[in-house]
């Protein structure tokens, strides 16, 4: 299956069109790749993360696009977890064992993290449901709860946001392997705090609030910020609101249970490699 793969995995960083010649300034010191021809699967690797690069740049963040770009993230895990299985990725990462040791522990922030989301989503849409029925049945007990329930998961995912945000700022190794992992923690990065952030702001946000203040939430998603709004005042919009939120809320535990998964497996992959 596996082609030519030279023991040093000292690649070319990819094509032309998804990384320039010199080296550019990012959050992490970058180093440059001796000039070997790449191994398929991490020119693969490198094509997905700069298409996922460009995923945050739109004026549209509503619940489709958020479980793209997860679904995008699984992906570009999953890739690594391929080349991690290769014997001579195994040789390489043992090279570089203490910066690994750093990553890993990135990684336990990005499966916390996605852990404790998968309990808040999990209790908020069973809230969620209840206040569907309470809407139909006028309980303004019920609903009040949910608005309290509502409040408590913005303000969790938002501290969410925070906790992966922090990114170990290290000097990455000469290795096009070492690249490639850091490439894949920042899109990891990237989209876990679109996510966690969108979902807290777009849950805590009130139109009249925010238009009195002439400030607009450029990074909520629409269908979390649409159940927010109290301006809608016929029921009916509301419940459609609601079921359709209801319906993102579920696809959106369903593709973060699976990136969760992913996490856990390329980590474990990380810790065999470095044992082997």
């Amino acid at each position: 299956m596996v082609g030519v793969f030279r023991r040093s995995l000292s690649f070319q960083l990819g094509s032309a069109a998804a990384r320039q010649p010199n080296p550019r300034i990012s959050r992490h010191l970058r180093s440059i790749s001796l000039p070997c021809r790449s191994h398929p699967l991490i020119s693969s690797l490198n094509d997905k993360i700069a298409n996922l690069k460009s995923w945050p740049s739109t004026d549209h963040r509503n619940a489709a696009w958020l479980c793209s770009g997860l679904n995008a993230v699984k992906l570009v895990h999953d890739y690594l977890d391929d080349i991690l299985q290769l014997p001579q990725s195994r040789e390489s990462i043992c090279r570089f064992s203490t910066w690994v040791e750093n990553v890993l522990e990135d990684f336990l922030r990005f499966i916390d993290a996605y852990g404790i989301f998968q309990s808040l989503v999990l209790a908020f849409r069973e809230e969620h449901v209840a206040a569907r029925v309470a809407m139909r049945r006028k309980n303004e007990m019920k609903l009040d709860m949910y608005k309290k329930a509502r409040k408590r998961m913005g303000k969790e995912t938002t501290k969410l946001g925070s906790v992966v945000r922090v990114v170990t700022v290290t000097e990455v190794p000469e290795e096009e392997l070492a690249v490639a992992i850091m490439d894949v923690m920042e899109v990891t990065g990237m989209v876990s705090v679109a996510m966690f952030e969108g979902i807290g702001t777009s849950l805590g946000w009130r139109r009249n609030r925010w238009m009195k203040k002439g400030k607009k939430v450029a990074n909520g998603i629409l269908e979390f910020m649409e159940v927010s709004n109290n301006g809608d005042n016929e029921v009916k919009v509301r419940m459609e609101k609601m079921k359709d939120l209801e319906e993102w809320i579920g696809s959106i535990e369903n593709v973060t249970e699976k990136l969760l998964r992913t996490l856990m497996n390329t980590r474990v992959s990380i810790l065999n490699a470095l044992s082997h």
